[in-house]
């Protein structure tokens, strides 16, 4: 009896209302974050992404959720990347280059148009780097990507103490072996600070360029890495 009138009054908080799974996840590629943050990413809205310094491995984070939902939807964009990405590297993450914008502009001129992308319904996936946002800006952003069903990975520093209004932030350093993460703010229960793990980039590209360099018995021809991987890691 109680909880029907209870559930009548949605202004009345209860205490057995503290904590409810979520329901729909967006798949992480990664079975530790999934894990953690069961089920993955949350289906839409921002995901705050807190580091140190630019380029330490969150391209590497985001793209397996990425590449899986550019196979449903026309594009991906990434706004004000702080380096050029690599065209290889994106195709090795199965993603359709054919579908993806780069922005580089001003601030004001690239929110607007991560803004009008997510609008747009064509766009379930976005990544925009960025020093700090305000909380209207980042209010717009979260309300625009929840509405239309994309989720926007919002990379900035951790200078960056202004708790701003999004789904998930996560705050995440670099190691020699991957990752560590600490979930700040999400939907549920506290979670233990956590280390995902990155292996070595060594692709199928650099291999057959080493072995012909064995062959040749000339190990100097082989290029450096970063021509074939990401500029993040």
């Amino acid at each position: 009896m109680l909880d029907n009138i209870l559930a009548l009054h949605s202004g009345i908080w209860t205490a057995n209302r503290l904590y409810q799974p979520q329901t729909h996840c967006r798949p992480s590629g990664y079975d530790i974050i999934d894990e953690k943050l069961e089920g993955g990413w949350p289906e839409s809205g921002v995901v705050e992404l807190q580091l140190p310094c630019f380029g330490i491995g969150e391209l590497r984070l985001v793209l397996p959720a990425i590449a899986s939902a550019l196979k449903d939807s026309e594009l991906v964009v990434f706004a004000t990347p702080p380096g050029e990405l690599n065209p290889i590297a994106l195709c090795q993450a199965e993603l359709d280059l054919n579908k993806v914008i780069i922005l580089h502009s001003t601030l004001p001129s690239t929110l607007w148009c991560v803004e009008q992308a997510i609008k747009s319904g064509c766009c379930r996936t976005a990544v925009l780097w960025g020093k700090s946002l305000s909380v209207t800006q980042a209010r717009r952003l979260q309300l625009a990507a929840t509405e239309n069903d994309c989720l926007l990975f919002m990379v900035t520093h951790q200078e960056s103490s202004q708790g701003l209004p999004v789904s998930c932030r996560l705050a995440v350093t670099p190691t020699e072996e991957g990752l560590n993460v600490r979930v700040i703010k999400r939907r549920g229960l506290p979670i233990p600070p956590f280390h995902l793990p990155l292996p070595p980039v060594f692709h199928a590209y650099q291999r057959h360029l080493l072995n012909h360099a064995e062959e040749a018995e000339d190990i100097h021809v082989l290029p450096s890495s970063k021509n074939v991987v990401p500029l993040f890691r």
